[in-house]
């Protein structure tokens, strides 16, 4: 599993799906902490109506997202897409539920009555990356 930190997701393919699932489920974990850590870093001020809310997490968790299955999922084989992105997005889902429930404590710098917001707004952007996913993974034909 160290290996895991350095190499490519071709070659985490070719050690077998388990390897790659788990690669993924790391870079998953990855992003999800810098999206929260900078969401964490951003000043009151920018945050302090519904709005910018939904704006700013918006542009954090999907340039995050987007730029993680551009990068990984296009060497993927198409049979282990569809599992390698549920392996990137699982951790996230869990994760940010943990967020939603202690919001108050992991972002101090949001307004309290954001976080029923915030909790629906990343449930929707991961349904809308996943449902994606099977459209963009179904077979051909």
């Amino acid at each position: 599993m160290a290996g895991l930190a350095t190499e490519d997701a071709v070659e985490a393919q070719t050690k077998g799906a388990l390897h790659l699932y788990a690669w993924f489920l790391l870079r998953g974990t990855f992003v999800w902490a810098v999206s929260t850590g900078v969401l964490r870093l951003l000043p009151s001020a920018w945050v302090d109506r519904p709005a910018w809310t939904l704006l700013i997490t918006g542009a954090v968790s999907g340039a995050g997202l987007v730029i993680a299955t551009l990068l990984f999922l296009r060497k993927i084989e198409a049979r282990h897409r569809l599992s390698a992105l549920v392996s990137f997005v699982a951790p996230q889902m869990l994760l940010d539920a943990g967020v939603t429930v202690g919001f108050v404590h992991v972002l101090p710098n949001f307004p309290p009555s954001h976080a029923p917001l915030f909790g629906a707004f990343v449930l929707w952007c991961y349904a809308v990356m996943l449902l994606t996913a099977v459209v963009a993974t179904r077979p051909k034909g």
